[in-house]
């Protein structure tokens, strides 16, 4: 009867054992998604809340309107008025152009802040941080203004010359990120 008693329990311990393990990687595995989702709401809240992501995200949501301006950005003035037009000759790059206005340089600065973040974000779902599910829904009304075709935010001539500023930039890291929301840029 002992040694009966003796497997009854050893079965039963490793029973225990092995409900203890899965419980461990329950609560293991629910706690990296309570990190990852804490780590997304935090980059995105300082995304949403950036200087420059503000101004890029009015640059690309409207085809004029005005820009808030950092203090001294522009002298004494406290907003640029701008159009499609004015993108469109800011972010020509040096190859077509050598002297640029002080406005069409603080639209450049913008949309470098703004690139320079998307990278950064694409850096974050290569490393394995993140995954573009994650963060979709908060940039994909962005990314569809730059790379999807069927968007009619911004034209075809302002949407090719933002591309052409990537590519002679070293953005062009961009058109993969883009494809990780769906859309193919060429």
């Amino acid at each position: 009867m002992s040694n009966e008693l003796e497997l009854v329990l050893k079965i039963g311990a490793f029973f225990i054992t092995v409900l203890l393990f899965i419980k461990g990687i329950y609560e293991y595995t629910k706690a990296q998604k309570w990190k990852k989702a804490e780590f997304v709401s935090k980059e995105i809240k300082e995304f949403n809340s950036d200087f420059d992501m503000k101004r890029a995200m009015i640059l690309l949501d409207w085809t004029a309107n005005e820009l808030e301006l950092k203090v001294n950005e522009l002298g004494a003035k406290n907003k640029l008025s701008f159009t499609d037009e004015l993108i469109v000759s800011s972010l020509q790059t040096h190859k077509e152009r050598d002297r640029f206005s002080e406005e069409e340089v603080v639209i450049k600065c913008v949309f470098d802040a703004f690139f320079d973040r998307l990278i950064l974000f694409d850096h974050y779902l290569e490393a394995g941080l993140i995954q573009a599910k994650d963060i979709k829904p908060y940039l994909n009304y962005w990314i569809a203004i730059l790379a999807d075709p069927q968007n009619n935010r911004k034209s075809k001539e302002v949407r090719t010359q933002i591309w052409e500023y990537m590519d002679e930039y070293g953005y062009g890291r961009l058109r993969l990120f883009c494809a990780k929301f769906g859309y193919h840029q060429h």
